[in-house]
């Protein structure tokens, strides 16, 4: 099927890797009559966030994970997730029976949705109903595969046999991912204390969240808190997001033969001492949103309804630190990385 349309459009872009407000900037894209691939999906994109892990992508930090060349004469387009409407079909019949033309579709993953117009594979998209706002639909992919990513690990490292209550310890819990994967514990019967960085943070997330205990690192005594919260049960999962010391940290609190779950590195991923693990034989193991792709396409989809669920059921979850307008995509990238944000930095597109 030949696209209809000839128009041009913009996009941010990048030749190289770097420090984001040195390598970036908005260039025009030619949409051109080339044919959709039978399983591509033409999508005018409305918004889309930015992740941490974006501008680790773009810095080529270690925790961005492997740097994909940029061909030589060749630009990026940033992002894998956003919400938009589709402008054009492939061919594909299922992909047919599912979507139509000017219907509002979440999608992940999508390679370069930092522009107006992207791509996608019909099996990369989720219809969005009328009740969830694009504020929700932008944002609610990637952070709820991630928690159930961890919710997974977290299972598959308890020791058998599995004895209730199961609690679970997670760090960075007023983040995205933090409050997705604290609901999708309680939503399985799991436990979870939360613990945030700053007395101001665990107050927000009390009062936005309210719930499982809140314990803030700068506490002197946080680790007694953690303790006693267990009321005496096990502690055999932790989740960390901060990396370096906030290791060290958590192995303090977790039981012998526990497993620490690292999915980020917020804070650094220089740092962790290993001998700190070995007092209490803990183990530590990193996760990825990597893994997910190696699933099965009906085990994605359940990720999918699953994300569709938290924002229906859950709206709070989804938080927006601030909406930007396109060519301030600047100002949100700095945003991203200010202190004591809570919530996604989203970037639109003009109407």
């Amino acid at each position: 099927m030949r696209l209809l349309m000839q128009t041009e459009f913009r996009a941010i872009v990048h030749s190289e890797y770097g420090a984001p407000e040195k390598i970036l900037k908005i260039a025009k894209r030619q949409l051109n009559s080339e044919e959709l691939g039978a399983d591509d999906v033409l999508v005018k994109v409305i918004a889309r966030p930015i992740h941490p892990g974006d501008i680790q992508i773009l810095s080529a930090l270690p925790q961005g994970g492997p740097v994909e060349p940029i061909p030589e004469g060749t630009l990026r387009v940033p992002g894998f997730e956003g919400v938009g409407t589709i402008v054009r079909l492939g061919t594909n019949a299922k992909a047919a029976k599912r979507f139509s033309e000017g219907q509002r579709v979440a999608f992940f993953p999508a390679k370069g949705t930092w522009g107006e117009y992207v791509v996608v594979r019909h099996n990369c998209l989720l219809p969005v109903p009328d009740e969830i706002s694009d504020h929700i639909a932008a944002q609610m992919l990637i952070n709820t595969i991630t928690a159930s990513v961890l919710i997974k690990a977290g299972h598959n490292w308890l020791k058998a046999p599995i004895t209730l209550p199961v609690y679970i310890l997670q760090n960075a819990a007023a983040s995205g991912v933090g409050r997705l994967l604290t609901q999708v514990a309680l939503d399985r019967g799991v436990r979870p204390i939360r613990l945030v960085r700053s007395n101001q943070s665990a107050e927000r997330l009390r009062s936005a969240l309210p719930g499982p205990p809140v314990f803030s690192t700068s506490d002197s005594n946080w680790k007694k808190q953690v303790r006693e919260a267990l009321g005496g049960y096990k502690l055999e999962v932790a989740f960390d997001a901060i990396g370096g010391k906030a290791i060290d940290d958590l192995a303090e609190v977790i039981d012998d033969g526990g497993t620490i779950i690292n999915f980020g590195s917020l804070g650094s991923n220089m740092g962790t001492n290993i001998y700190s693990l070995a007092p209490n034989n803990i183990a530590l193991k990193s996760v990825s949103i990597m893994s997910w792709f190696r699933l099965t396409e009906d085990e994605k989809q359940k990720d999918f309804e699953l994300a569709l669920s938290l924002a229906t059921n859950h709206p709070e979850l989804f938080e927006v630190a601030h909406e930007y307008e396109f060519a301030d995509f600047q100002k949100a990238i700095q945003h991203v990385s200010s202190p004591g944000k809570t919530g996604i930095v989203l970037l639109k597109s003009p109407i």
